[in-house]
């Protein structure tokens, strides 16, 4: 069986679950933007939720994966993930055979991303012994679909360094078009979100006896 892990990270805290769940499967990491997909039989994806909803470079390289098998990762790090993963498999044609919401560091706190691991050992079960997965359809705030580029510099405090020579690269850059003049001046997130260390990912796995034919 052929697996890649397929990766979009903004701020390193998704990179660095798809690399523990790379090491586990002795598989490559492939930064989605960067690389297309290229048939692996199974196709692991972790992205980041922003604002309760999938990345917009996510969401097209999910309508494009041919794999057979999927695992959707949705790292977090405010209060829910949403409904983002039963999202995410409504976008994909292959058979989803888990998906987990795993907790990490908020994109613009200085958190580490916690080290949860306990999402690990299910997921590559699964991925081993293919069992088609049911995603719940869970609560995701109304509001979440309202101007999420905006919605995204609301609550956050991003400055510019001594370095910054106003090339606005950063800002013609960003997938999520979420940067604008380095700047934004606007109360602290820190006493909106639980740690990341309060969290627990969430995992969608069927049980063994559901096991379906490759």
């Amino acid at each position: 069986m052929s697996v890649a892990v397929y990766c979009f990270s903004g701020a390193g805290h998704s990179l660095s679950v798809a690399k523990r769940i790379a090491e586990r499967l002795n598989a490559p990491v492939c930064l989605i933007g960067q690389a297309a997909f290229y048939g692996a039989e199974t196709a692991v994806i972790v992205f980041p939720v922003y604002c309760q909803n999938i990345p917009t470079p996510v969401r097209g390289f999910l309508l494009s994966v041919s794999a057979k098998y999927v695992v959707l990762i949705a790292a977090y790090g405010g209060i829910s993930p949403g409904n983002v993963l039963r999202e995410a498999s409504d976008c994909v044609c292959g058979t989803v055979i888990a998906a987990a919401a795993v907790p990490t560091g908020h994109s613009f706190l200085s958190e580490p991303d916690g080290g949860e691991n306990s999402f690990l050992s299910p997921v590559i079960e699964r991925i081993y012994r293919p069992q088609k997965a049911e995603i719940p359809k869970l609560f995701k705030n109304p509001f979440s679909d309202f101007f999420p580029a905006w919605r995204s510099r609301v609550g956050v405090k991003i400055t510019c360094s001594s370095q910054c020579n106003d090339c606005k690269i950063c800002e013609i850059n960003c997938p999520m078009h979420a940067m604008h003049n380095g700047r934004r001046k606007v109360y602290s997130l820190s006493a909106l979100y639980p740690s990341v260390s309060e969290r627990r990912a969430a995992v969608y796995a069927p049980p063994r006896s559901e096991r379906i034919s490759p």
